[in-house]
């Protein structure tokens, strides 16, 4: 027993209790605490985000080979590469469910996230053990402060999957040439399936910079050479204004950057100002310095790109996914802070790993979702609404305008409207909404849903987040509410 132990017992029994047994007990419990929500919620057939019936509808097309790029300017659009739609088609056949097939890929997605940064820290640190520790980090963090995209039928996570993969084979054999042609296929095809991940290409070429210029340019030529047979399948799988739709502009918000990634860090605030201390002080060691890079660049890119209509916390993802690297070598370079402190440095090792796990039930609390049981009842509850307003739109004849597209999905309606999109395209002026506005006056549609409830006349809530106001206008003047609960507002047309 240490000579501290002697001096102070009445610490004993504390100091006793960190090990790094213990530690691992309290990641592993505190991960599948966190885990909870997001896979119970994934299970169920209930709306995640506003991208699950979107994806789901692509996702079809794509099966009965239909274009999802078929026009520059449509009432439907799509501003995903397409290599998404063509994974979740497929897996689709296997379980005849869009939704379930995208959910279960972003799930495949998480794991190989997980994976591979446990054994990216493996290799820095030669120890398994800590690897495993930057596993579970990134599923924890992915959970909590991520956790509305944990489990979502959205390409984001999956795509992640092959950037990781080509990061990790980077840093295991990347003065490989071949290695170095493998990880900027691996990133093509990465971005082939979500196209704003360019913070990991950015990292590496940065790297290769300040390693060997000739090198650097081989990488950016290797990417632009495998660029050309997947822009030929996303032209020739997806329709001809690929290009267009994918670069259609949006607006630009920076007044957003700032309070989105406060909500997004600030419950995170001591991993990260442990993460922003690690990228410091590995900045100059050859070995590790392309985890700081990749950290810093994600950080700013992820800021940057927070700005723009739309965008949401996913636009942090790359940096969670460096921070949980991060985390996992602070902890096994983490010793004594003094010398004369009471402990081993093992000691202080497993008090570190407590406190940053125990610190994410904090992000997770801020989720409203800190306790299971109450969880589970408000997931049930919203489940059981979900059912019967899609039995509602069912029911309904003809077409339909949704908010919520995977309603308007479930409800076996054909897609024929993208809320987000029209909006931005008529704000833009390349829609026309009287175009729109006079299906709705004269009463095409057999049903309209809201994600608000009405008003106490029955008209919409004007403040909707993805109707024009004119729109909204025509609603209330030909429709009326028929199904009004506190999450969603269904109007059918009014007797003439």
């Amino acid at each position: 027993m240490p000579e501290a132990l002697h001096r102070n017992p009445s610490s004993n029994w504390l100091l006793r209790l960190l090990t790094m047994a213990h530690a691992r007990w309290v990641a592993v419990a505190v991960t599948a605490y966190c885990a909870f929500w997001p896979l119970l919620r994934s299970t169920m057939r209930l709306e995640v985000k506003y991208n699950e019936g979107w994806n789901a509808y692509n996702a079809a097309a794509i099966a009965h080979h239909q274009w999802v790029y078929p026009v520059r300017y449509g009432w439907t659009m799509a501003n995903y590469p397409v290599l998404s739609f063509v994974a979740v088609s497929q897996v689709g056949r296997l379980t005849h469910d869009y939704l379930w097939a995208g959910r279960l890929l972003s799930w495949l997605g998480m794991t190989v996230c997980c994976l591979c940064a446990s054994a990216i820290v493996a290799h820095l640190t030669g120890s398994r053990r800590f690897g495993a520790m930057a596993g579970l980090f990134c599923l924890v963090m992915f959970c909590t402060s991520g956790q509305c995209y944990a489990g979502q039928d959205d390409p984001q996570i999956f795509a992640q999957g092959f950037f990781m993969a080509g990061l990790l084979l980077y840093f295991l054999r990347g003065e490989r040439p071949w290695a170095l042609a493998l990880t900027a296929l691996l990133f093509v095809i990465g971005g082939n399936t979500k196209h704003n991940l360019i913070d990991f290409p950015i990292a590496v070429a940065v790297e290769l910079a300040l390693v060997n210029r000739r090198r650097m340019a081989g990488f950016v030529g290797l990417m632009l050479l495998w660029e050309i047979p997947l822009y030929w399948i996303n032209l020739h799988v997806g329709g001809p204004e690929f290009l267009h739709q994918i670069l259609v502009a949006r607006r630009y918000v920076a007044g957003k950057i700032l309070p989105q990634g406060f909500d997004y860090f600030a419950p995170q605030l001591i991993p990260l100002a442990v993460g922003i201390y690690m990228a410091w002080r590995m900045r100059h060691d050859p070995r590790r310095r392309l985890l700081s890079i990749f950290f810093a660049v994600s950080l700013v890119v992820g800021l940057y790109f927070s700005g723009g209509e739309g965008v949401s916390l996913n636009a942090y993802f790359s940096a969670t996914l460096a921070l949980a690297m991060l985390l996992g070598i602070f902890l096994h370079d983490f010793d004594v802070p003094r010398p004369g402190w009471p402990g081993t440095g093992e000691q202080w090792r497993a008090g570190a790993t407590a406190l940053l796990f125990l610190w994410m039930l904090i992000p997770l609390a801020c989720e409203d979702a800190f306790f299971p049981v109450e969880t589970w009842r408000s997931l049930h509850a919203q489940q059981e609404r979900y059912g019967r307003q899609v039995d509602f739109l069912r029911a309904q004849p003809g077409p339909a305008l949704c908010e919520s597209i995977l309603r308007c999905y479930d409800a076996g309606k054909p897609y024929i409207f993208d809320p987000f999109s029209a909006a931005s395209l008529i704000r833009a002026g390349h829609l026309d909404e009287n175009e729109l506005i006079a299906n709705i006056a004269a009463q095409r549609y057999g049903a309209i849903q809201f994600n608000r409830r009405a008003l106490a006349d029955g008209s919409p809530n004007a403040q909707v987040d993805r109707y024009t106001p004119g729109v909204v206008l025509a609603i209330a003047r030909y429709y009326q509410a028929a199904l009004t609960e506190r999450d969603c507002t269904i109007y059918v047309p009014r007797r003439k």
